[in-house]
């Protein structure tokens, strides 16, 4: 589970208006070929569109709001360099962000994202990364990544922004300074 989703991964699938027991067979392209329990034929699965969960033996609690996180085709976004000429830079043109159930494990701060895997939740004091064991607030701003809490080490799964944008005030319209002379006061030429 550390590392999401895999051959031989028991998950349940929604197929028919029920959610089906199987397993993950094998992985074409961003699908995957999943086999349900008495079936002979594996079914195509969309880790992003379609409905599934896992089946999880520990205590875990699933957070009220999807994550959006950014992708890459089909894997989560890594910067990765890209030349077109003599232009140079990062392969950002297809990023998408798709929006990820996330489950936390009760008491720790492991949560699971979607089909991703398993990732620490951490929060920063200004200096260290800690450990953050609540589910956080949608104002909270957080970490998910993998490896040592040290800023240097840790490698965080790039997300977007979960906090509102700030709107500007729409225009008033100010009063006005003059006021605007007719037609007739213009003193025009000629009469029409």
């Amino acid at each position: 589970m550390k590392q999401g989703w895999k051959k031989n991964l028991t998950i349940y699938v929604r197929i028919k208006k029920r959610y089906r027991r199987g397993k993950l067979k094998s992985k074409k392209g961003a699908k995957w070929d999943f086999l349900a329990d008495g079936y002979r034929k594996t079914i195509r699965v969309c880790p992003i569109k379609d409905l599934w969960h896992y089946r999880l033996t520990v205590e875990h609690q699933e957070w009220t709001q999807k994550l959006k996180v950014l992708f890459l085709g089909d894997k989560p976004f890594k910067l990765q360099r890209e030349r077109y000429g003599a232009w140079r830079g990062a392969k950002t043109g297809r990023t998408k962000a798709r929006a990820l159930r996330v489950w936390q494990i009760t008491g720790t701060s492991d949560v699971i994202v979607g089909h991703l895997g398993r990732y620490t939740l951490a929060v920063s004091d200004g200096q260290k990364l800690i450990p953050f064991k609540k589910m956080p607030l949608p104002t909270d701003s957080f970490f998910l990544g993998r490896g040592p809490l040290n800023p240097r080490q840790f490698k965080t799964l790039k997300t977007v922004c979960r906090h509102p944008r700030p709107k500007m005030d729409r225009l008033v319209r100010a009063p006005q300074l003059y006021k605007i002379p007719t037609r007739d006061e213009l003193g025009d030429k000629h009469k029409y």
